[in-house]
């Protein structure tokens, strides 16, 4: 295994990109707003089938059991579906956006799935209220001050940071990354990673790994430069051995082109399954 692992040494002609493998994310029932399932939810209006409707709690527990393997385009055509269907005024609108976005920032492993959703109801708009506006309002808001207070809620924290990462890969407007998500994708791995926090370690080098191959484009001489320090701290006596394995991965997958064989990432997840 100690030749699979060495830094820019041969990768096997059969590559895998990136997937994040071995970190699952339904682990239990939504937390949403604390408000359950009604039993008599009314069912839909004339030309939707006659079926109990989600709301806001229920979507936000579709969202948290779904598993790992779930295809994305049909987790957002539920979500879209659901949303479409039981969300009726403004008010549920934004009521909507803020539930989702606290779930989020309640666990890092919810994020990928909650962009997922914010991309399928990005546009839906009742009264006048569009899903994003809400949604970016309050984002940006906790973003802006981070500063003031990621070092005392890290879990908080690192669910933003994975959020505004998500936001970026998953988020699209006439089918293009939005430009505007860029930098604060880039500055959320760079603070992730910037920090002695294992957690912070292990989501900041799974965005990395994630996002890896869309930023780098344009973005080269920064995240050589991210790298070039992951490779110091790397070697660097203080560093603790469950974030060599962090840093190994992203240094390898950063060295085989964004791309790892699947008896690396076997490799890695093995490695990873105690940290």
């Amino acid at each position: 295994m100690a030749s699979a692992r060495a830094l820019g040494g041969a990768i096997p002609t059969s590559r895998t990109t990136y997937i994040g493998k071995g970190r699952g994310r339904g682990r239990g029932a939504a937390a949403g707003d604390g408000s359950p399932r009604q039993p008599g939810s009314q069912a839909g209006s004339a030309g939707t089938d006659q079926r109990q409707l989600l709301g806001v709690a229920g979507i936000l527990e579709l969202l948290e059991t779904a598993p790992p393997s779930t295809n994305a385009e049909s987790l957002a055509e539920q979500v879209f579906k659901e949303a479409e269907a039981s969300i009726n005024t403004g008010d549920e609108v934004t009521k909507f956006a803020h539930s989702l976005y606290k779930w989020t920032l309640q666990a890092p492993d919810r994020a990928k799935n909650a962009a997922i959703a914010c991309n399928a109801v990005g546009q839906l708009e009742r009264d006048n209220i569009k899903f994003r506006s809400p949604f970016l309002q309050t984002l940006k808001k906790d973003y802006d001050s981070r500063n003031e207070w990621k070092d005392v809620e890290e879990t908080r924290w690192v669910s933003l940071a994975c959020l505004v990462c998500q936001f970026y890969k998953e988020f699209r407007v006439a089918g293009n990354y939005v430009a505007a998500l860029e930098s604060p994708a880039l500055t959320c791995i760079e603070m992730l990673l910037s920090t002695s926090s294992i957690k912070c370690h292990v989501y900041g080098i799974e965005q990395l790994c994630d996002l890896g191959p869309i930023l780098y484009p344009k973005n080269s001489e920064k995240i050589d430069e991210m790298m070039d320090d992951l490779r110091r701290r790397l070697l660097a006596s203080d560093t603790l051995s469950s974030s060599r394995v962090l840093f190994l991965e992203a240094l390898e997958f950063y060295a085989g082109g964004w791309e790892m064989d699947e008896t690396a990432v076997d490799y890695y997840t093995n490695k990873k399954a105690g940290i």
